[in-house]
């Protein structure tokens, strides 16, 4: 026998859901009632933060004594229920939608059924689908609690082991075991090889410094690196690194307890590292300074000239292709125009063939501001022409 005063029946409660987080914040809101969870089957992880908050039982055909059952889709409880017990199933699903070809559960001995909104109130009465004397509103709870924000560490690396993979693990390991409150977002070209469920192995990327905004630590781990530009990456914009000992770091101004915790190269003081890792250090990074201004040629860049070139091209996908920037689909043996980099980019992805530079013809205009157009039918001397520009084949 089971008895509680009230009693929330959900027949399966997986790893993850919206039913499951239903049930978990009604009796994380009611706790101070006697309330309990019955199911027949609960994912040991649900279980365990369900347990925080109340009992949870699962049912083996046992008798149910309470006042109150909350049931949900799911009503094959009520036959073991005792007779004078109030029983509520609650709507989570819009029955009035075209999604669904059948209604909620019904039964005699439900007492009433809890509409989650009040469009869902209505409808479900105004569709004949539920009696509007046994309809109920009530908003799903939610409580929110003050949390802790995580330690954000972000590391863009390969996986390799002169890359620190072995010492990746370690330090995971160990921050796992003293239970820090942390989230470390590796971007690699791997998808295993660090166990943690505090882990996330993302896809390499170029715009990794967009995740760097909210990084507390950027972690590099490798046995060796000439300058590393993860390690830049996190001094440059004052976020302090968790790194190892490498030869060049006090040359370029990092110092452990200053702007980052430097491992030894055989893990002796990680546990030092993981005890103070919630003590971020806060710092002001100054940049240095290259010599490329001395080693590269003085010349004038024409780079900005060339994009905006007008190029004609010619479609040459036997099928054509569906262009994203002219909108439309673009067949075998079209001629358009497009500017240089998109005629080169097409080109290079066997789209298109480049048939020719697009030259502008300008106004001639002389030292008093005149245009030929200005001389025609006076005896004065018009401007010397320079020759129109030719389209040139390419």
């Amino acid at each position: 026998m089971i008895e509680h005063a009230n009693i929330i029946w959900l027949r399966m409660i997986d790893a993850l859901g919206g039913l499951e987080t239903y049930v978990f914040e009604l009796v994380k809101k009611y706790k101070d009632l006697d309330i309990a969870v019955v199911c027949k089957y609960c994912d040991p992880t649900q279980k365990k933060r369900l347990s925080k908050y109340c009992r949870v039982y699962t049912h083996t055909n046992q008798k149910i004594n309470c006042k109150v059952c909350i049931t949900n889709y799911d009503i094959s409880i009520i036959p073991y229920l005792n007779e004078d017990a109030k029983v509520y199933e609650t709507i989570h699903g819009d029955y009035t939608s075209g999604v669904y070809d059948h209604g909620p559960a019904t039964d005699d001995r439900i007492t009433g059924y809890i509409a989650i909104t009040h469009y869902l109130e209505k409808r479900m009465v105004e569709m004949n689908i539920l009696p509007k004397d046994k309809v109920v509103f009530s908003y799903n709870p939610m409580t929110i609690e003050q949390e802790e924000k995580p330690i954000i560490i972000v590391s863009a690396t390969r996986l390799h082991r002169t890359k620190g993979k072995d010492r990746m693990q370690k330090l995971a390991t160990a921050l796992d075991n003293a239970g820090v409150n942390y989230i470390w977002y590796v971007f690699t070209n791997e998808r295993t090889g660090i166990d943690s469920p505090n882990v996330i192995f993302l896809k390499n990327r170029l715009d990794i410094s967009k995740w760097l905004v909210n990084a507390t630590y950027v972690c590099l781990l490798s046995d060796t690196e000439a300058d590393s530009y993860t390690l830049k990456e996190g001094t440059y914009r004052n976020i302090p690194l968790i790194c190892t000992r490498l030869p060049y770091l006090e040359e370029i101004g990092i110092k452990d307890g200053v702007n980052a915790y430097i491992m030894e190269f055989d893990c002796s003081n990680i546990d030092d590292i993981v005890k103070k890792i919630t003590t971020v250090p806060r710092f002001k990074y100054e940049p240095l300074k290259d010599s490329y201004d001395k080693i590269l040629a003085k010349s004038k860049s024409r780079y900005e000239e060339e994009k905006e070139m007008q190029v004609k091209v010619k479609c040459i996908m036997e099928n054509g292709y569906d262009d994203m920037e002219l909108g439309k689909h673009i067949k075998c043996g079209d001629e358009f125009i497009v500017d240089q980099l998109r005629a080169e980019y097409l080109r290079d992805n066997k789209a298109v063939e480049i048939l020719e530079e697009i030259k502008e013809e300008k106004e001639i205009i002389d030292s008093d501001g005149h245009t030929e157009e200005d001389f025609k039918g006076e005896s004065v001397e018009a401007p010397k022409e320079k020759p129109k520009a030719k389209k040139s084949k390419k």
